[in-house]
């Protein structure tokens, strides 16, 4: 018997801490750099503390609170809170860059803020209530989590708080997107919408409750929110990173069953595996070389001498690179490399890529145990209709948002009256139901003669050398095509801890420029005329979120790059 009968946050909520009595249900990393559990009925404890504590505070139903802190078991908690007293959370992710903090704050129109970085709290121009963690202000307007979350427990003691039953259609959440093209758009999520991922993931997945997951994704991300709300409804252990730089640390230490993640990681990963190899001593560097390319074949025997071989000595040493015990490697929030997915797949680490929007909670489709295909992203969700038009992806299904906030126009510009959402994604679906996402409609390009140029996929290939961290095309109303590169950061920094050299010296260097054009000659070759990258340049400065390179959800922002780097484009031309 499926025991999901809830239909809101709330009610999974109830479910969740009256099911499961997990000691060790929420995990952070302490003031001692050790792990501190918090268990299911500690968890409970504190969200109905802290419920009263924010009524007292003047949040209620329809309350608009930004959460604007790193993914923490006090994140789950305060928005937990929010839940039970019908405010609308507003996750904020916490390496934001200023203009767009304020921009959504405002679009919002959030009265309160619950924040953790003291360091940001001159970024925020709008006037609004803080309540603070991991630091405390004695001022007006600020509030300590842990100073309120004790007087909340003492009004507990004379009354209880009012707690809100919301109906399936109240809004759970605005949850903004990237903001990669333009403004970020604020999507109204409902708790049907949430609710409906769950119940879709449980029905490919059925985690046992016994399984440990570590937890690297930021909450703000709802990917890795509504992957969390199904952690939750299964009540397993869940453990937190402190820091991203952290994570190779902590896979080993916590030895996940689980872990979602995004293609950045897995590249990183990859070449860092093929890295290595160069510098093991000859025989190690022969057998690993072997091994490494043996695992990019299309198909494989499992059962030949040579893999069990090669699975003995070399692969069962890389899947210890994930703790030795995961089950579920969930990839998604960008396209993942075909050849990495297979490699992965191959070395028997179980990876399923994934494909969604915040606009559909976000799950459209995935790859799945019984059902995985390198190269797709999956088959849709078990609740989500899919079709092509046009060569567009359409999608609909409880799990579509309400719509966009303040943005009428936008909302039915991409639900069209019969209720489809377009993607903006061309694909294709094959006669099994896997989705191939081909590229975003706004990635292809046309050049000034009027052929077409699909960015993806030349940009992937472009990121195979390994001098090259990312590609930026540059074809569009261009009478041929361009590329900025941004250089792997990595590399340089190895290399100049035996030779004092600046990164703009070490990447000028000719051998460099010679080994990224033989491989751009060998992308030419295989490219349409007007596909092909006549001219290139170097880009040696950190891609970062904060210089607008990167979304905070790790994405490529094309338009800010090319505004960011218009003259290194115009001498290319």
């Amino acid at each position: 018997m499926n025991p999901y009968r809830f239909s809101t946050y709330n009610e999974m909520f109830d479910y969740l801490t009256t099911t499961y009595d997990n000691p060790t249900l929420l995990n952070f990393i302490n003031a001692n750099n050790e792990y501190q559990s918090i268990s299911a009925l500690q968890c409970k404890e504190k969200v109905i503390c802290l419920c009263a504590a924010l009524q007292n505070l003047g949040i209620k139903k329809g309350t608009m609170v930004a959460v604007f802190a790193k993914s923490s078991p006090f994140w789950l908690i305060f928005d937990f809170a929010l839940q039970q007293l019908g405010a609308i959370s507003v996750p904020i992710f916490a390496n934001i860059s200023t203009k767009n903090l304020n921009f959504e704050l405002k679009d919002s129109n959030c009265q309160y803020i619950f924040i953790d970085d003291i360091n940001r709290i001159d970024d925020i121009k709008e006037e609004i209530i803080f309540i603070t963690h991991n630091f405390c202000i004695k001022e007006k307007n600020y509030y300590n989590l842990d100073e309120i979350i004790v007087m909340g427990k003492e009004i507990c003691n004379r009354l209880e708080y009012v707690e809100h039953k919301p109906d399936e259609d109240d809004i759970f959440s605005i949850v903004y997107t990237s903001g990669n093209t333009g403004d970020p758009k604020g999507v109204i999520l409902t708790h049907k919408n949430i609710i409906s991922q769950v119940k879709d993931i449980n029905e490919l997945i059925q985690l046992d409750k016994k399984e440990v997951i570590l937890s690297i994704l930021p909450l703000a991300h709802i990917f890795e929110r509504a992957v969390m709300s199904y952690y939750l409804s299964r009540g397993v252990s869940i453990y937190f990173i402190d820091d991203i730089t952290n994570v190779a640390n902590l896979m080993k230490t916590v030895r996940p069953t689980m872990m979602t993640v995004v293609p950045r990681l897995l590249e990183k990963i990859y070449y860092k595996i093929k890295t290595n190899i160069s510098d093991k001593p000859f025989i190690s560097r022969v057998l690993a070389s072997l091994a490494f390319h043996y695992a990019l074949k299309e198909n494989i025997n499992k059962n030949s001498f040579l893999f069990k071989l090669f699975n003995k000595l070399v692969y069962s040493k890389l899947r210890e690179i994930f703790g030795g015990r995961i089950k579920w490697l969930v990839s998604g929030g960008a396209p993942l490399e075909k050849n990495i997915y297979r490699f992965f797949l191959n070395i028997e680490v179980p990876l399923y890529q994934g494909y969604g929007m915040t606009e559909f909670s976000p799950v459209v489709s995935t790859n799945y145990p019984g059902a995985n295909k390198v190269g797709t992203s999956g088959k849709a969700m078990p609740s989500a209709d899919v079709k092509i038009l046009e060569n567009e992806l359409l999608v609909k299904g409880p799990s579509l948002m309400k719509g966009y906030l303040n943005n009428e126009e936008l909302t039915k510009k991409t639900i069209d009256k019969n209720g489809w959402f377009h993607t903006g994604d061309v694909a294709s679906i094959d006669e099994d139901g896997y989705i191939y996402i081909k590229s975003r409609k706004k990635d292809i390009f046309k050049t000034s003669t009027g052929e077409y140029v699909n960015a993806i996929p030349i940009e992937q290939e472009l990121s195979r050398n390994k001098y090259i961290e990312f590609a930026v095309l540059i074809s569009n109303n261009k009478k041929y095509t361009t590329a900025l590169l941004f250089v792997d950061q990595e590399k340089y920094e190895q290399y100049k801890k035996t030779n004092n050299i600046t990164i703009e010296e070490y990447y000028n260097q000719t051998k460099i420029h010679q080994a990224i054009q033989k491989h751009i000659d060998i992308l030419n070759n295989k490219l349409n005329k007007w596909e092909k990258i006549i001219k290139f340049k170097l880009i040696t400065n950190s891609a970062t979120i904060e210089g607008g390179e990167l979304t905070p959800s790790m994405k490529v922002c094309r338009e800010a790059i090319e505004v960011k780097y218009k003259d290194e484009i115009q001498s290319m031309y």
